[in-house]
């Protein structure tokens, strides 16, 4: 998760200020610059608003550790993840599936494979894969812990690939989401949700 170089307003008080912020989770820590910050006694309370795209995403609050002119630094801190930010994210998982092909003769083959990363228009798939050989468009069944039944969705090979290694099978590729049920699609934002939320909070600790 790149939490570096992200829009953010810094508020204190009824001061109100627009400039870019990068947080370190490991330190605990967010680092505020603009052209002018507002020098602050050390310990002040502030709040930082991080946004992507225009969105809000992660709320930072905590006490000022170090204040100038142009740079604030806060110290510890703690996140909040604002309303329907997953869909800003992208997430590592691990979560078995299977594919579902067509065969000529032999009818619909299911074969294993696993979601490594998703984000609310993509998931990043490894295993029995083959883009250059057919799966262009595939349809993905997945259960638990991503959805309470198991559910099918619709994907589409986006052109990405990562290849790790010799093997194909450890070959990491990007599909888009085309279609899946609308109540399903809800229980795979909560899913996202939950990950990122888990997340910080363990680089937290």
């Amino acid at each position: 998760m790149n939490l570096s170089h992200l829009e953010a307003v810094l508020y204190f008080d009824k001061v109100t200020v627009r400039g870019i912020a990068d947080i370190s989770l490991s330190d605990r820590s967010c680092a505020f610059r603009s052209d002018f910050v507002p020098i602050l006694h050390f310990g002040s309370e502030v709040t930082i608003v991080t946004k992507i795209g225009g969105i809000p995403f992660l709320k930072v609050t905590g006490a000022v550790y170090l204040s100038s002119k142009r740079f604030m630094r806060v110290q510890p801190i703690t996140l909040a993840l604002y309303k329907n930010a997953e869909r800003l994210c992208e997430v590592p998982v691990r979560v078995d599936a299977e594919k579902v092909s067509k065969g000529l003769l032999s009818g619909r083959k299911r074969a294993d494979c696993t979601i490594v990363a998703c984000s609310a228009k993509t998931m990043v798939l490894t295993g029995d894969i083959h883009p250059e050989r057919g799966d262009q468009t595939i349809e993905l069944i997945a259960s638990d812990p991503m959805f309470f039944d198991e559910t099918s969705i619709k994907l589409k090979y986006s052109g990405d690939g990562m290849f790790f290694g010799k093997s194909s099978k450890k070959a990491r590729y990007v599909y888009k989401i085309v279609k899946i049920e609308k109540r399903s699609y809800s229980e795979y934002m909560r899913f996202i949700r939950s990950c990122t939320i888990e997340r910080l909070a363990k680089s937290l600790k």
